[in-house]
């Protein structure tokens, strides 16, 4: 499994999907030997908008499904140990997420944008399977500035990434590639 966080959300338009695009935390090497991939997953508007309010720590005033969600799941005693991205079938990701409760591990299958989402109220670490990751990671290979610095920490960087999501489609991520 590679620990994941989360490299960016696009919201693309209301009636567009979003994307949720996940990077590892350490450097990876896929299959052809590529360190830098992503692994973008096309989510719902409500969903990326879930996972952008939490990252720019937004408290709604109501809690909203995800976070009612995080809040039954502590008044059960239970915790959330983590998320894991376990496969993609014909361009659909499906996650698993691991409980534990009373030294009792409990796994629920729900769907990757949900458990990011739940993941990152709950300080939850977010893994993705090799051969997932094997599968439908797309590589992202970003040039050096004349400075020597990485791009991806400037605007050129989101700008390159912004037309590289443009390029792909939910097709793109089935499990013939």
């Amino acid at each position: 499994m590679v620990e994941m966080s989360i490299f960016s959300v696009v919201m693309v338009g209301p009636e567009l999907p979003s994307v949720v695009v996940l990077a590892p935390k350490l450097p990876w090497q896929n299959g052809d030997g590529q360190a830098r991939v992503v692994l973008p997953i096309w989510i719902g508007r409500t969903e990326a908008e879930s996972i952008f309010a939490v990252l720019k720590k937004r408290r709604p005033q109501r809690p909203a499904t995800h976070d009612l969600l995080a809040n039954t799941i502590g008044a059960l005693g239970a915790k959330l140990v983590r998320v894991v991205v376990d496969r993609v079938q014909d361009s659909t990701f499906f996650a698993t997420l691991y409980l534990n409760r009373g030294g009792r591990t409990i796994q629920l299958d729900a769907r990757p944008s949900d458990s990011i989402a739940l993941a990152l109220r709950l300080e939850a670490p977010i893994f993705v399977d090799e051969d997932v990751m094997n599968a439908a990671a797309q590589r992202f290979v970003t040039r050096l500035a004349d400075t020597r610095q990485p791009l991806e920490d400037s605007e050129a960087a989101m700008d390159e990434f912004r037309d590289f999501l443009s390029s792909i489609s939910p097709e793109d991520f089935s499990n013939n590639t």
